[in-house]
């Protein structure tokens, strides 16, 4: 009896430990952002008046023009140069000074 009681307790181990690698492993599937809506973009330090932090997308096409646009809010967290991030943007009328590049509403930003 007392060696049923020590094997049930050693399934019941490796049961709940095994559970406990398969949830760690999901959770380390990487997240596919682009098909989510997300775009490729980089934070840039743009020194002009009324401008500070600007957003560029990220284009793989060396002789296309980067799109720059002002975002409405950038968390500071998110304020570094060159920083790669995805985002996910509206188009925004809004009056600016900074006149840099198109305006835009931050929906969702993510570092990559």
């Amino acid at each position: 009896m007392y060696k049923h009681t020590h094997l049930l307790l050693l399934l019941f181990i490796a049961l709940i430990s095994g559970s406990c690698f398969l949830r760690k492993k999901e959770k380390q599937q990487p997240i596919d952002y682009a098909a989510q809506g997300y775009v490729k973009a980089l934070v840039v330090d743009y020194e002009l008046d009324g401008c500070k932090w600007m957003l560029r997308l990220d284009n793989d096409d060396p002789n296309d023009d980067d799109k720059k646009m002002e975002p409405d809010f950038l968390f500071s967290e998110f304020q570094k140069d060159s920083l790669p991030v995805w985002l996910k943007y509206q188009r925004e009328e809004r009056i600016s000074i900074c006149m840099a590049g198109e305006t835009v509403k931050v929906i969702d930003i993510k570092k990559r």
